[in-house]
């Protein structure tokens, strides 16, 4: 009886000091990508909006929920850019766009410390996988004297972008948590996201990323 007495103690005196401090939210996340593509290998640079659908998870670790960290999933994260490049070849303008779409499934987790007023910030790594990488190229060929007697013609191509690798990323930025009620908080998040991995190997190819979303989240540990 002693000993059942000891470890309903232990285990009250558990709870009030561990999840008493601790709490958790859980929540879906909508956001866009505004995406910067450059590196040394490829003949111009580009930029690009993309969709952002994600599931995240707020943990806290003291009263004040000052110090926590943030971790999810990136269901859909895509980098989409374009970028368009004029050259001249034996008196003939051409015109060549390049519409690259790449998503990944991405990984993170960032170190979160927040402010009294809800204000927060964040940093840490995410770790991407792809899932889709597409390429799609239209070259326009003008002839001399376009705008009178010459014309154009257009080339359009799409190909699978191969050898991507995964996608390493340092992100840091910060938020707002607006709490709704006791139960949901609604967050707005703006994040810059520094791609550490080249896009394809042996490449000089990489995606610089600013990221803005909004996620709802349930208070399931407070």
């Amino acid at each position: 009886m002693k000993k059942l007495l000891l470890f309903v103690v232990l285990l009250l005196s558990f709870n009030t000091l561990v999840f008493g401090q601790f709490s958790m939210s859980v929540g879906p996340e909508l956001g866009l990508n505004f995406n910067l593509h450059g590196g040394g290998d490829i003949d111009e640079g580009g930029s690009g909006i993309g969709l952002l659908l994600a599931g995240t998870v707020d943990m806290a670790f003291n009263r004040s929920r000052s110090l926590g960290i943030q971790t999810g999933f990136a269901f859909y994260d895509n980098r989409s850019g374009s970028s368009e490049l004029t050259g001249q070849e034996q008196n003939v303008a051409i015109t060549t766009e390049n519409d690259v779409s790449i998503s990944y499934f991405q990984i993170y987790t960032l170190f979160k410390f927040r402010l009294p007023a809800g204000i927060y910030f964040v940093f840490g790594p995410q770790i991407g996988f792809d899932l889709s990488a597409e390429l799609e190229s239209t070259q326009t060929i003008m002839t001399p004297g376009y705008y009178f007697q010459g014309g154009s013609t257009s080339q359009k191509s799409k190909n699978t972008i191969k050898d991507t690798n995964s996608r390493f990323e340092l992100k840091m930025g910060g938020g707002f948590d607006i709490e709704l009620s006791d139960l949901i908080t609604l967050t707005p998040q703006l994040t810059f996201g520094f791609g550490l991995s080249d896009v394809v190997e042996d490449v000089d190819y990489s995606i610089h990323t600013f990221q803005l979303g909004v996620a709802c989240k349930f208070n399931v540990i407070r």
